[in-house]
């Protein structure tokens, strides 16, 4: 079995666990997960890396005042204190706030896959709410405590 299929039997695998029988990679060696009509999970195989790729668009950065919500995002990253190993991010041209994950192929089986796109989904719905909150913050009390929720992995689910 070549790299490409190991890849894709992961994804297959992911989706019978959550009752998503046709669930596959398409040609360009992308599937993707909607939760809750809310978190949008992008999985795609990096086949010149060999690693499998997570990453969810959280918001888009406000045009003014931002400075307070990038220091947060910033300090987030700082040795992936507050993001279990994903990378937040902004996507330059278009302003939007994402969170990646990659993992290599090598070092995944289908029960890893699962722990890890369950972790991720958790850890994406914690911070779409934490931006949300902050971008609703005034810069007058950047001290705000914010609070994490997230949604449980088996919600209502979509292959898209």
């Amino acid at each position: 079995m070549d790299k490409r299929d190991i890849a894709n039997q992961l994804v297959i695998e992911l989706g019978k666990t959550l009752t998503l029988q046709d669930m596959t990679l398409n040609e360009q060696n992308y599937a993707a997960l909607l939760f809750d009509d809310n978190i949008l999970l992008n999985m795609e195989y990096d086949a010149i890396q060999d690693r499998m790729m997570l990453y969810v668009y959280l918001d888009e950065l406000p045009i003014e005042g931002s400075e307070f919500l990038l220091r947060k995002l910033l300090a987030a990253n700082f040795f992936w204190y507050r993001t279990q190993g994903a990378t937040l991010s902004l996507e330059e041209e278009t302003g939007g706030i994402l969170i990646s994950y990659a993992h290599q192929l090598n070092d995944l089986d289908s029960g890893k896959f699962e722990d890890i796109c369950n972790n991720f989904v958790q850890k994406a719905s914690e911070w779409k709410n934490k931006i949300s909150e902050m971008k609703n913050q005034t810069q007058s009390n950047p001290d705000s405590k914010t609070t994490e929720s997230a949604p449980p992995f088996q919600s209502n689910i979509q292959y898209v």
